[in-house]
């Protein structure tokens, strides 16, 4: 196992470790390790349990709201935990540092037609970094976030207790789950359940999976090494458009009924980009083709077919719906030939690569400079509504800022770009206050990314104080001292782990 000691050693032999796609400054431990199984990351983990070093988990550095930087102590990387094979029950094992770029290239190779349906956007993120966020991303909107697809998990505890749980073995009865290695834990009421797609908080079910409060736990409960992934079958065809409506009622009006569609429609995923973002990357060409010239807004829609005849169906209705809404036909991008798939997908991914283009630019002058971006999400039904508060909420704060996202979950994404440490401040008032309009909306603060260091004050928004309280008793259940996630504990409620009755 590799390890490295000494704050001075860390920044200069694995500087990497310190930052994230966040961009978040100021980043620092006091030592690294990077086991390469179970059995070394329960030795190193037991030995910071004794001499009281506390942990921060990374995986692949991918997450945008600091998750997995370091405010001192140690890291633990899952990185080197690469193990990967197929299980005779048809899933598949992988371990916490496989990417799911890699992932995705083994299941090609070794399986005949099957393929892992979490798509995260991030081809380079982890395993374990998408398990402890809950990730999900455009292909959600039918197949749903990263939960839906775990099987078992082998997790090192804080102290160094191996837990390996499989899906159906432990649930929540009345509130309550007694396990073996874990004890008693008691569910906290909540005054609403949580919504459909959320990441923000632990997961809280009336007779949930025990499995489920590690899923998007974001490394506070455990350190995984390893888990156990279902596959699905893959479509004979899957088909990707890019639409451009040329005004904003007739995208919401495509929109509403994409969102009502039955068959011979099976959509995937539903996403959108509004006139700014058009605007945006027309001012910043790159090698892919401009959107067009009276584009307005942007829905980007994935729908799959499995024969010749349910595709021939699927096109026809496409065509007939994009009529109905003046959407013309002719200027739609795409196909389902895989070049017009990737173009799609690129055309989609280079807006928020624009957008860290220009934030790069704003840090050479102010290094302190990183990009707001809002991470709620309300019930489809209300997405006009959100996305026209959020835009208010922007234009008043005087900021640059774009919005788009996973249209078909009701979640979006408002990207405040600041170019000055003033607008930082603007940009931390506004984020706030979206959040906190999805809130009132019935919605989440964090729909797929997680809390991280960056948005940790974001749950008091989301949950009352006796809510919280109840999440971090679960926490001292199974970390008492807690030994993992410094920085990722609310700062009202510290004290719990201090004085628990405070």
């Amino acid at each position: 196992m590799r390890t490295v000691t000494g704050r001075e050693k860390v920044s200069e032999m694995c500087a990497d470790l310190l930052q994230d796609e966040s961009n978040l400054s100021g980043a620092w431990c006091e030592a690294a390790a990077w086991p390469q199984n179970t059995d070394e990351a329960r030795e190193y983990i037991t030995e910071c349990a004794k001499t009281g070093m506390q942990l921060t988990v990374s995986g692949g550095l991918t997450g945008i709201a600091g998750g997995a930087l370091p405010q001192g102590g140690s890291v633990i990387s899952a990185s080197a935990l690469k193990d990967i094979r197929l299980l005779k029950n048809g899933n598949i094992t992988a371990g916490a540092g496989v990417t799911i770029e890699e992932l995705n290239s083994f299941v090609s190779v070794n399986t005949d037609g099957l393929f892992y349906p979490p798509d995260p956007t991030e081809d380079t993120a982890s395993v374990g970094g998408t398990i402890a966020t809950d990730a999900s991303g455009a292909d959600s909107y039918l197949y749903g976030a990263t939960r839906k697809w775990v099987e078992g998990l082998e997790i090192v505890l804080p102290g160094g207790r191996l837990l390996s749980i499989k899906r159906g073995q432990h649930t929540f009865e009345n509130r309550t789950c007694t396990h073996p290695v874990l004890g008693t834990l008691h569910l906290p009421p909540l005054r609403r359940e949580q919504p459909s797609k959320n990441a923000a908080g632990y997961y809280l079910r009336e007779g949930m999976d025990l499995i489920d409060l590690f899923i998007g736990s974001e490394g506070k409960l455990g350190f995984i090494t390893e888990a156990e992934l279902k596959l699905a079958s893959e479509p004979m065809y899957v088909i990707d458009l890019a639409v451009f409506p040329e005004n904003a009622g007739s995208f919401w009006e495509l929109y509403g009924a994409m969102l009502h569609a039955d068959r011979p429609l099976r959509i995937r995923a539903l996403e959108m980009m509004d006139d700014m973002c058009m605007d945006f990357l027309r001012s910043h060409p790159g090698e892919l083709p401009l959107p067009p010239v009276n584009a307005v807004f942007c829905l980007i829609l994935r729908a799959e077919a499995d024969s010749d005849e349910h595709l021939e169906e699927t096109l026809e209705t496409l065509d007939e719906m994009l009529v109905t809404y003046d959407s013309n036909p002719e200027t739609a991008w795409g196909g389902f030939e895989p070049s017009e798939r990737k173009k799609i997908k690129d055309f989609r991914h280079a807006l928020p690569e624009a957008v860290n283009h220009c934030i790069s630019e704003s840090r050479m002058k102010y290094p302190s400079i990183h990009k707001y971006g809002s991470d709620g999400a309300v019930e489809p039904s209300r997405l006009k509504e959100y996305y026209t508060r959020t835009r208010c909420i922007l234009q008043e704060s005087g900021l640059p800022f774009l919005i788009f996202g996973h249209a078909g979950d009701g979640h979006i994404h408002a990207n405040a770009i600041p170019e000055d440490p003033q607008q930082m401040h603007n940009a931390d008032r506004a984020m706030r206050e979206i959040a906190a309009a999805a809130v009132a909306m019935g919605g989440t603060v964090s729909a797929e990314h997680g809390l991280g260091k960056m948005k940790l004050d974001y749950l008091e928004l989301m949950y009352s104080e006796d809510e919280i309280r109840g999440m971090e008793a679960i926490r001292r259940v199974i970390d008492p001292t807690h030994l993992m996630g410094p920085g990722l504990t609310s700062k009202h409620f510290d004290c719990l782990f201090k004085y628990f009755d405070c």
